[in-house]
């Protein structure tokens, strides 16, 4: 059996788990728990689907030359320049940072569950993008589309799983903290936003095809909703308000 056909199959069993789950343990597990569960199981599937998409081929990995063939013929030298800094500011680095800042104001803050969702789900992020780039071993576009230096394998894009997972999991201990309804859309789509920027400058750099971005996305939704469904960040909140009403 390939890697591809093994992803396929544990993400079908885990599908399987999770609807056994549903009918077995709906009265025993939080519904809020079983859904973030269900969500996870759901990405990791169509992760799933597009490194089998890969392997194939499929038609889906067919989009990949004709999108990157788009994308060079339509580069700037003033594109070129701000996707750079997008990419530089999404990579490892900066993510890194980024969730580093983070966890530490939350420490400071005292939200230490807060922190230690945000630390988990980072470290766990960084590990999957090692093992999996080795799992599958997908070379890259051809040197001579590419405008940034890489050494790594393709699939799945780092700074698409890394963004995914930094922003979202940042994303969701603000919204935890936030009473308006606005500002926690606002947060969110914030986040989206960002994500998909950074998976765009991947492509548009040369750096990755489609199906690297696709795969990287969902992968990171699938270990940030398993992170904030196992963590369960949202038990925090309520004893938060709690303190803070009593302080007033």
């Amino acid at each position: 059996m390939s890697t591809a056909d093994a992803t396929v199959v544990l993400g079908l069993s885990l599908m399987a788990a999770w609807l056994v789950a549903v009918v077995a343990l709906r009265r025993r597990v939080p519904p809020g728990m079983l859904a973030g569960l269900g969500v996870a199981a759901v990405c990791f599937a169509l992760y799933a689907g597009v490194v089998d998409a890969v392997a194939d081929p499929a038609p889906l990995a067919g989009a990949d030359a004709p999108v990157l063939a788009w994308l060079v013929a339509h580069r700037t030298p003033g594109l070129d320049t701000l996707l750079r800094a997008v990419s530089t500011v999404g990579g490892t680095l900066g993510m890194t940072v980024l969730a580093a800042a983070g966890a530490l104001v939350l420490l400071v803050r005292q939200r230490m569950r807060h922190a230690l969702l945000v630390v988990v789900a980072a470290a766990g992020a960084g590990l999957l993008v090692t093992l999996t780039k080795n799992l599958y071993q997908r070379e890259r576009p051809p040197l001579a589309v590419r405008l940034t230096v890489e050494t790594t394998y393709s699939l799945p894009s780092g700074h698409a799983l890394g963004s995914a997972v930094v922003l979202g999991v940042l994303a969701v201990v603000v919204v935890l903290g936030l009473r308006s309804a606005a500002a926690r859309a606002l947060v969110a789509a914030c986040a989206v936003l960002g994500t998909l920027i950074i998976g765009f400058s991947r492509l548009y750099l040369g750096a990755h095809w489609l199906t690297d971005v696709l795969a990287g996305w969902l992968l990171g939704a699938a270990w940030l909703a398993l992170c904030v469904t196992l963590v369960r960040p949202h038990t925090t909140r309520a004893s938060d308000l709690e303190e803070q009403a009593v302080a007033r």
